[in-house]
């Protein structure tokens, strides 16, 4: 994929894409974060126009299954 000015990438057909508020909304975390993640390249931005969209699919490959751990407790 080729990159355009200013390091965006052109969106791509058959994404869904989402806002970084709705991407917050999704994991349940604050926009702040949302944020951190795309300075820290976790997540990577999609501009359209004015607007920066995130691909659904990579806000949720954020969101990793937890192991279960054995809990017993003595009665």
């Amino acid at each position: 994929m080729k990159k355009t000015k200013a390091g965006s990438v052109p969106i791509q057909a058959g994404q869904a894409y989402i806002s970084v508020k709705q991407a917050a909304e999704l994991l349940s975390i604050s926009q702040v974060s949302i944020r951190r993640y795309l300075g820290q390249g976790k997540l990577r931005r999609f501009k359209f126009g004015a607007r920066t969209l995130l691909r659904q699919s990579d806000v949720l490959g954020l969101v990793r299954e937890v192991p279960a751990t054995s809990t017993t407790t003595a009665t």
